[in-house]
């Protein structure tokens, strides 16, 4: 079965269109057979044994594909392909979420080779819909009782398994990823036990440049090379199956190719590689002089994160943390008369942070952080348990977790989805909706608090920043001076002024910059003759937000930048700088 197409269709279901997963090309659903034709002959890939339709018990025995960026896990065989196409319908687009992914309310995966549909759920960490062999396994263990996959046998886990209302998929399934332009598709995961044609033209691609996988190519160490290799893979998957690579995501889509290499031959080795899994297996075979890659371990937490779940073994904080929750079900449960209130579940955080300082001196935006960890957590392991083959067993400890926490809902309903009272947009998580309730509305404050000030942010990944820059010592020192920082890229900033590097460049003076910034508010400020920022007191306008601020310092005679050489004090940080210099020449 090769996967091909979608159904685009409004959220009352009233209209239906095709479109083709590898580029724009859209016709009526009565035009399907012209459809296929055209999938057939415009994207036609060079190994006809994937047009033959796999048996869903041919394609069982392996099943285990790996998301670099992911812990490693196993899936089922309906799980993989997760690219749902976009429509342009006026009632379907929901509000995005802190990373800018866009929702659809109603969208269906379609295979224009078998007529075949399927629903996909939200993508993401925590936001997938079961798949109706996923539904149906599930029930058969809750009647029987049987636990799979643990490291111990004699666990009893007949009181984790959900209830089969809790197992039914939701009513409003569908999350597409965002796309830069028509028929992109922005990212896909390397599958040996699904037919998908991207893959087939990664293997090829990639086969075609082997400085980047043979330790013995002459070229294996060079990094020019490398970089023009990965250039032209990226160029060609482009063309060729119309995906859209940053270099970044690039390597770690090569990651997956080699981890699941890797898998195909743990799984021959013990005589059950077949099918679709065996045919790309030996389209690989070039891989077997290459590094072995070996799927990666669950993320452990860093220093950052003040509740620091472990389910590996039993902990203090982690059964406090999973009881403490329990006892708010404002928000886990979608029945909950406050399950909605963006108000209640802020102040549900809050007390639930109170309630745990005992155990843990932590915030809100640490529970936040540390329940996103929990319900992650739970439902992989909820997926491992009940696989065949497995990367990594569930252990007997995080079965009892599991018990736990039976009363989370079941992964892919309704427990995340909250709506804005604003504007009725849809988001997954409290801190998406808040920070567009703040962006959007201009009402309340930013969502993430740091844990040692009262500094607000708009994502996780900038509070960390701030943590590390403020509040932690910085480990990293420069190599030419004495200098220290707390972030990699403060260093790698730093570093350009001893090597002198430049590498931005204007296109219209020529003038060169470290920063891209920098070009930036050149290109703005001197050629553009931008200058956002002006002064209330006085008619002078400025390029940048701080020149405007240290403007309005000499207004208030505020000279806050002092030197310590003397007592000479000026309103900005250039000045001081110029004041240097003579103590220098002294």
């Amino acid at each position: 079965m090769e996967l091909c197409g979608s159904v685009m269709t409004n959220s009352k279901y009233e209209l239906f269109r095709l479109k083709c997963l590898y580029c724009s090309i859209e016709s009526e659903l009565k035009d399907w057979e012209l459809f296929i034709v055209h999938v057939k002959t415009a994207h036609y890939c060079d190994d006809e044994d994937l047009k033959i339709n796999e048996t869903k018990d041919e394609s069982q025995d392996l099943y285990c594909v790996v998301d670099a960026a992911d812990p490693a896990i196993a899936y089922g065989p309906d799980e993989f392909f997760e690219v749902i196409e976009t429509s342009n319908g006026e009632d379907q687009w929901m509000e995005a979420d802190s990373n800018d992914v866009q929702y659809v309310e109603d969208a269906t995966a379609w295979s224009a080779a078998t007529g075949n549909f399927s629903e996909y759920g939200p993508g993401g960490s925590s936001s997938e819909l079961p798949t109706e062999t996923e539904v149906t396994q599930m029930q058969e263990l809750s009647q029987n009782h049987i636990p799979l996959n643990t490291d111990d046998d004699d666990v009893d886990c007949s009181d984790f398994f959900m209830s089969e209302d809790d197992l039914a998929p939701p009513k409003k399934p569908g999350r597409p990823p965002r796309r830069t332009r028509p028929g992109q598709v922005f990212k896909f995961k390397v599958s040996f036990i699904r037919s998908n044609p991207r893959v087939l033209h990664l293997i090829q691609a990639y086969k075609e440049h082997p400085c980047l996988w043979n330790p013995s190519d002459e070229h294996y160490q060079d990094e020019p090379a490398r970089n023009m290799a990965y250039e032209t893979i990226m160029e060609r998957m482009d063309c060729k199956a119309n995906v859209l690579f940053t270099v970044e995501e690039l390597k770690k889509t090569l990651e997956q190719l080699h981890v699941q290499y890797t898998l195909a031959m743990e799984t021959k080795q013990k005589g059950k590689l077949v099918g679709l899994a065996a045919r790309y297996f030996a389209k690989c075979e070039y891989l077997s002089v290459a590094p072995v890659v070996t799927p990666r371990e669950t993320e452990e937490d860093n220093d950052l994160t003040a509740i620091k779940l472990n389910f590996k073994e039993e902990n203090l904080v982690t059964s406090s943390f999973i009881e403490t929750y329990a006892n708010y079900p404002v928000l886990y449960n979608p029945a909950h008369e406050d399950f909605g209130s963006i108000e209640m579940r802020a102040d549900a955080y809050r007390r639930m942070a109170k309630e745990f300082q005992p155990v843990v001196k932590a915030n809100e935006t640490d529970v936040y952080i540390a329940v996103n960890k929990l319900r992650r957590w739970l439902y992989d392991a909820m997926r491992r348990l009940k696989s065949k083959e497995l990367i990594q067993k569930c252990s007997k400890q995080e079965v009892q977790y599991l018990q736990m926490c039976s009363f989370l809902p079941a992964k892919g309903s309704e427990s995340q989805v909250l709506y804005c009272d604003y504007c009725e947009k849809r988001f997954h998580g409290d801190y998406n909706l808040r920070v567009h309730i703040v962006k959007a509305h201009e009402v309340g404050d930013l969502p993430y608090l740091c844990s040692f000030c009262p500094r607000r942010f708009d994502r996780q990944v900038d509070m960390d920043r701030h943590k590390l820059r403020t509040h932690f010592e910085r480990k990293l020192k420069c190599q030419y001076c004495d200098k220290t920082f707390a972030v990699d890229t403060d260093l790698k900033v730093h570093t350009l002024i001893h090597t002198g590097e430049r590498p931005h460049i204007c296109d219209i003076c020529g003038k060169t910059f470290r920063l891209k910034l920098l070009l930036d508010h050149h290109v703005n400020g001197v050629h553009l003759n931008i200058r956002p920022y002006s002064c209330n007191m006085c008619s002078k306008t400025f390029r940048k937000k701080f020149e405007l601020a240290n403007h309005i310092k000499g207004h208030l005679n505020i000279r806050d930048k002092k030197c310590e050489y003397c007592d000479a004090a000026f309103y900005d940080h250039s000045s001081l700088s110029r004041h240097r210099r003579s103590h220098r020449s002294e």
